[in-house]
């Protein structure tokens, strides 16, 4: 456990000392290689982390999905529990839980139980898929009561490391897409049997 703490803690302050201009720089190659994808393109539902404190950025993204016709959510939590909200524009969320730009459940429908694409947040990521994230499992416990979603984590290149340390109940992102690479892990995980 300490470990994940320590890789954390590194490739947070990478992200943070990035500079505005490389941090949009990247965001737009992360952008083009996420909507170029097919599981992207052919999703109905977008289940979409809001970025925060330095990550990869998801505005873009969740524009052209509108534009396309689609349907976007984004994520709120309560307690120990987390539930996706649909949302026609970023103007419908308001800073929540740990600052995080949340949608208010009271006036955006629910999105739980409907199939589509889940774009992962997360500090770290290795090439088999597993992620660190912020330390609370939301993701991990979200993933495990959804299995029908398909998985994309976002990150710049850097955040993924050959292996991390993982637990028997983390799970993992299937594609990542970062500013120089797309990792299909799916692929990954037949290589090693």
């Amino acid at each position: 456990m300490d470990r994940k703490k320590e890789i954390r803690r590194q490739l947070l302050g990478l992200r943070e000392r990035l500079g505005r201009q490389e941090w949009l720089e990247r965001t737009e190659a992360v952008f083009q290689n996420t909507v170029s994808h097919p599981w992207f393109q052919e999703a109905e539902h977008i289940y979409c982390y809001v970025d925060f404190r330095g990550e990869a950025g998801t505005a873009a993204i969740m524009e052209r999905a509108w534009e396309l016709g689609k349907s976007v959510a984004v994520p709120r939590t309560r307690g120990e529990e987390m539930g996706f909200f649909y949302i026609r524009s970023l103007e419908e969320t308001a800073p929540g839980n740990f600052g995080v730009r949340e949608p208010d459940p009271e006036r955006c429908e629910t999105a739980d139980g409907r199939e589509g694409l889940m774009i992962l947040p997360g500090s770290a990521f290795d090439l088999k898929g597993y992620r660190i994230g912020y330390g609370k499992g939301y993701y991990d416990r979200y993933m495990e009561a959804h299995p029908g979603l398909r998985t994309m984590a976002l990150a710049f290149d850097f955040q993924v490391l050959e292996e991390i340390p993982h637990e028997p109940h983390d799970r993992r992102a299937r594609v990542i897409v970062t500013d120089r690479r797309v990792i299909t892990t799916a692929k990954k995980e037949m290589q090693d049997r």
